[in-house]
């Protein structure tokens, strides 16, 4: 009876030992990503951005977002364990933003997976002001 409380006890600990150790994994950065130097488009800002998400350099996505956008900056960062970047389109203008479409591949932490937002493709388009001298995400969503 003892023996088999211990080896339960064992059991117990690696399965917390092994989701603390997913979990640290899960929310290191993976790698660094440079902030793109200010002359960069707003088409390199994104693809930088998109990485330093998939990467989980926040201080690289944050510098590349507007302060009202950091909030959703840190939720990609904590709800997402990476999106590989498939394409990003050409900027379009519109007015004093630029608009920026792009395709990615979104993976998501088995406790925070959204029913709006499932794992695999999505289209998404992310807007773009110029603030600081140089271009930041300001907006981000489907349309």
């Amino acid at each position: 009876m003892r023996r088999a409380w211990k080896i339960a006890a064992v059991g117990a600990v690696a399965a917390v030992a092994a989701a603390g150790g997913t979990w640290w994994w899960e929310v290191t950065p993976k790698y660094h990503v440079p902030v793109p130097p200010a002359s960069a488009g707003p088409d390199t800002v994104v693809t930088a951005y998109m990485k330093a998400l998939d990467a989980h350099d926040g201080a690289t996505a944050r510098a590349l977002s507007t302060q009202g956008h950091r909030a959703a900056t840190d939720g990609w960062l904590s709800d997402t364990t990476g999106m590989r970047v498939l394409k990003v389109s050409a900027p379009v203008p519109d007015g004093r933003r630029v608009d920026v479409m792009v395709t990615f591949d979104l993976r998501q932490h088995w406790w925070t997976e959204d029913a709006s937002m499932q794992p695999g493709r999505h289209d998404w388009s992310y807007v773009l002001v110029r603030e600081q001298g140089r271009w930041l995400v300001q907006d981000e969503g489907t349309g």
